[in-house]
């Protein structure tokens, strides 16, 4: 008789008849008998994290153990100001200096169709810590304000059959990739048989909802350029670019010229939505051999930061990549302590990867620089996010979003 598999069940509310909790608890009762749900009930004992602690507090060992020996782990998690609860992630943060969720299947449980800031958090974050995300085990049963206990829920077709059916999808998970590693001696990555080197992106234009894009023309753009990026309301965008603002214009136009000659970096000029040259940016670290392409070389003048403009832009020079070129990964790298630039990566889809430390020198400074990316594998649900998010029913008459990207990219 095999082993049952183990699923550690995370309720993330520390309320005693918590929905979330009474939905892991019905879970458990509907469970295979080839699979033990198992509740963690000590999310209150653990304490404060404390990155200078040296000894591990009982209920932190207890936690790190149960989700290291567990073949996957459920979390269901309410919605606390549009953020996580702070027990759970003081929880999580417990787990950074450990492997224990590297790899590790993950599946998220929700009592409540509104939480969707707090399930895009927890998506950040436990992809951050390496877990291994689950999208098919996931499910959203609806139990605001039900009285009904777990045997009388899971009496209930309409409650019992979608739980069931994500605890089945997680058991087959666990199942292929428990076969795929005992058929082969030692683990390798996913097979490619029919992998061919993709194409290298050419100097093309791109026209969006609400944003133009054009390859870099020192002639047609530099003294648009120079106007939006290099005066003192753009000054700022050099910190954390390779080179120091130009003297003058005629600097610019030379800089612009050694930009524009290149084929890695590709350099695009960007235009905001009234038409006017207002920031640049690049494809580089281009691998037609692997299909791996960067976005980088990122200035934008103030007018053209934080607007849906922008975000349009991000959306077309991703969508190139994956779905003309046939690109496998896409990277933002950013100099660590670019904290604009890492919150802009975050929001925009990508999953951080790490600092690599004393990565680079420049300006005669050192750099830490943050890796981020998105796979081909994630970018349906990406794009499904800025779509939705860019649709004109998304904006007041202002121009204001109505619901973050975020939000929107958690429902899709």
């Amino acid at each position: 008789m095999s082993t049952p598999l183990r699923i550690l069940a995370i309720p993330g509310s520390l309320r005693a008849r918590s929905t979330n909790l009474l939905l892991l608890e019905t879970a458990a009762l509907l469970a295979a008998a080839d699979m033990r749900l198992e509740i963690f009930a000590q999310l209150g004992d653990i304490p404060l994290f404390n990155p200078d602690r040296t000894d591990v507090p009982p209920a932190v060992a207890a936690l790190r153990a149960s989700v290291e020996s567990a073949d996957a782990v459920i979390i269901s998690a309410p919605e606390y100001a549009h953020g996580l609860p702070g027990a759970l992630k003081n929880a999580l943060d417990w787990l950074v200096s450990g492997i224990e969720l590297t790899g590790k299947p993950v599946a998220l449980f929700n009592a409540s169709a509104r939480s969707v800031y707090a399930q895009a958090a927890l998506r950040e974050v436990l992809v951050t810590l390496g877990a291994s995300f689950l999208d098919r085990a996931c499910v959203t049963i609806s139990l605001t304000a039900d009285s009904r206990t777990p045997q009388q829920l899971a009496a209930d077709p309409m409650i019992a059959t979608p739980i069931a059916t994500a605890l089945d999808r997680l058991a087959s998970i666990i199942a292929a990739r428990t076969n795929s590693a005992a058929n082969a001696s030692q683990p390798t990555g996913r097979a490619l048989p029919n992998w061919q080197p993709r194409p290298f992106p050419e100097r093309r234009s791109f026209r969006g909802r609400y944003s133009a894009i054009e390859p870099l023309d020192t002639a047609k753009h530099a003294e648009a350029l120079y106007a939006s990026l290099c005066k003192p309301s753009g000054v700022s965008g050099f910190t954390y670019l390779p080179a120091n603002p130009p003297a003058d214009i005629e600097e610019w136009r030379i800089r612009l010229e050694n930009h524009a000659a290149g084929r890695d970096p590709l350099f695009f000029t960007l235009f905001d939505e009234s038409g006017n040259a207002a920031g640049i940016c690049a494809y580089l670290r281009i691998a037609p051999e692997h299909g791996s392409i960067e976005i980088g070389h990122i200035h934008l003048s103030p007018e053209l930061q934080q607007t849906r403009v922008a975000t349009d832009i991000q959306y077309l020079l991703m969508r190139h990549a994956f779905e003309d070129l046939g690109y496998r990964r896409y990277e933002w790298k950013c100099d660590a302590l670019n904290a604009p630039s890492r919150r802009a990566a975050l929001r925009l889809g990508f999953r951080f990867e790490g600092i690599f430390l004393n990565a680079v020198v420049y300006k005669q400074r050192s750099r830490d620089t943050a890796w981020f990316s998105i796979t081909d594998d994630e970018w349906p649900r990406v794009r499904r996010g800025f779509e939705a998010w860019l649709a004109p029913e998304n904006f007041d008459a202002e121009g204001r979003q109505l619901h973050s990207l975020a939000s929107l990219r958690a429902q899709n």
